[in-house]
């Protein structure tokens, strides 16, 4: 029997954690030829992933699809799922596991960031803006995160894909955690461009302590710099991102993953070293 287990990160926020799950339950309804769906988290929130696997196989799962609900493929795509279902796989050997990818690079994202600058004021163009279309204002990008080097780049490069398609005037990244460039230093950078504008955008999948603490944070940096700066919405849950979740159950379901860490290599090494260890 065919199940579907949808992995997030979790969060101390119990809001964040409500509105992924009813994200999920957005989409279940979709495969209701699948008979057992449930969901887990990575860290801070339950069911924990050992839980959710649990779960499907005692109501009868014999294939097992994860996928993770996770904007970025970083440690926790590349490792922690991984790991989890290495370890499932020993104890329930009678059982299936195919595991799907996060949301990557993806031109729907773009889209719907592009939507949350317009929610704020920012006109929008139909075709790519020429040099002349583009507003005296620019782009601040928030990411969480990650000591994993793919991971960061590929923010880098949807923060260009957005400004390839946005009228404004530079993008530039910065990450809650991790990793550099800092809130902190990505604001101080944005002191030496000319604008006296900046849209902040945090790419993150739901509310929780961060969106709460960067609301403060650039409150104080406007007073001080005199910069205004505008706190766009996180990218939530439309119908947008439903649509890239779905897509991405179909990939698993169908085992046509284009990409995925179940056997890369950098996997492998970072498994071998800890055993090892």
């Amino acid at each position: 029997m065919n199940a579907i287990l949808y992995v997030g990160h979790g969060s101390r926020v119990q809001a964040g954690n409500q509105e992924l799950i009813s994200f999920i339950e957005s989409v279940k309804v979709y495969f209701k030829e699948i008979p057992i769906q449930e969901h887990a988290f990575i860290e801070l929130a339950d069911p924990s992933i050992a839980e959710g696997i649990t779960a499907c196989i005692e109501k009868g799962a014999t294939q097992i699809a994860v996928v993770p609900v996770l904007l970025l493929t970083a440690n926790h795509a590349k490792l922690d799922i991984p790991r989890e279902i290495d370890e499932a796989k020993k104890r329930y050997p009678h059982v299936h596991f195919v595991y799907g990818r996060p949301f990557g690079v993806e031109a729907t994202l773009i889209s719907i960031l592009k939507k949350r600058l317009e929610q704020k004021g920012l006109p929008m163009i139909t075709a790519r803006p020429e040099e002349e279309e583009r507003e005296e204002a620019m782009v601040l990008v928030v990411g969480r995160g990650s000591s994993d080097p793919d991971a960061n780049s590929d923010l880098m490069k949807i923060s260009r894909l957005l400004w390839e398609e946005a009228p404004i005037a530079d993008a530039e990244v910065c990450y809650i955690a991790a990793t550099r460039p800092t809130v902190d230093q990505g604001l101080e950078r944005i002191t030496r461009f000319p604008y006296k504008k900046v849209y902040v955008l945090p790419y993150l999948l739901f509310t929780g302590v961060l969106m709460k603490g960067l609301q403060k944070k650039l409150d104080q940096w406007s007073a001080k710099t005199g910069i205004e700066s505008i706190l766009c919405s996180y990218l939530g849950f439309d119908d947008d991102m439903k649509e890239v979740l779905i897509r991405r159950v179909e990939e698993v379901l169908n085992e046509a993953v284009l990409v995925n860490c179940d056997m890369c290599q950098y996997r492998l090494a970072a498994e071998e070293k800890r055993v090892s260890s």
